[in-house]
């Protein structure tokens, strides 16, 4: 009888553990697996553009004239760990504590997601993780496009820049004066400050003489536009430490509040900005 009693209570404290142990509970205590919502599932196969991220195939597909998904909300951080994943993960950040949060959902391909379970890796983990970190931001930045206006006459730049600049008009930027070198820093990449540097050189100068024009039509449009792009600036950098990422928003929120102009007159502009102190 003591023994059925010592059994007993053992055979509890044993359960206990296991209800205790994350690792156990993925088999014991499943989390069950929550279905997105059609509104959910738009959302996350807007944010990488009906793209797997991953592999580049595209996540929607027409057959028989019905569009089909080959896509899957896949998670990021496991839903249902095992021990091992526990262990690989149990130093890496997590994008949301609740495993079923849309922060920690991605759309991927059936393979790809396959691929990426299975087995999981602290490599794949970290390049996901990094990507939908991206993607958030982006998506919270693109939320504010409509909040933070700029005068409608930064498109009279871009058209002159696109139809008019030429070698001829062009007036290079002496390198003693670049500024980029002493603003940024290493979460730029060194194709992208190049980029900037040679956008500034070729540039600069032209634009410059450009807004002056334009102040002649309109007084004070420079002041206006360049205080808006600081605003903006401000506003990104506040959520935002990665230079690459605030400089890539920055000129697509210009391209979009100009109605899709030039994407590329748009980032020489915001190259404009960041050697006249406005950005970074």
């Amino acid at each position: 009888m003591i023994e059925n009693v010592e059994f007993m209570y053992n055979w509890q404290m044993l359960l206990l553990l296991i209800k205790m142990t994350d690792g156990i509970r993925g088999v014991f205590m499943s989390r069950p697996r929550r279905k997105p919502t059609e509104n959910e599932t738009a959302l996350l196969l807007s944010e990488v553009e009906n793209l797997c991220p991953l592999c580049s195939i595209t996540l929607m597909y027409e057959k028989k004239g019905q569009r089909k998904k080959r896509f899957e909300a896949a998670h990021i951080y496991p839903l249902n760990p095992t021990p091992e994943e526990i262990e690989l993960l149990k130093d890496e950040k997590r994008l949301h504590e609740d495993v079923n949060h849309l922060d920690n959902l991605i759309a991927l391909c059936r393979k790809c997601h396959k691929q990426f379970d299975h087995p999981r890796t602290v490599e794949e983990y970290r390049k996901l993780y990094n990507l939908k970190r991206e993607l958030i931001a982006r998506s919270k930045a693109r939320e504010e496009y409509h909040d933070y206006q700029i005068e409608l006459e930064i498109k009279q730049i871009i058209f002159t820049l696109v139809n008019e600049f030429t070698e001829a008009t062009s007036t290079p930027l002496s390198l003693k004066v670049l500024k980029i070198d002493e603003k940024t820093d290493e979460t730029l990449s060194g194709l992208t400050k190049r980029k900037i540097i040679n956008d500034v050189t070729d540039y600069y100068i032209y634009i410059k003489e450009q807004f002056k024009l334009l102040d002649k039509q309109e007084q004070n449009s420079f002041e206006l536009i360049a205080t808006q792009v600081k605003v903006f600036y401000l506003k990104l950098r506040k959520t935002e430490s990665s230079q690459q990422t605030i400089y890539e928003q920055l000129i697509e929120w210009l391209f979009k509040k100009t109605e899709n102009s030039s994407k590329e007159a748009c980032s020489i502009i915001i190259s404009f900005f960041i050697q006249n102190c406005e950005v970074f």
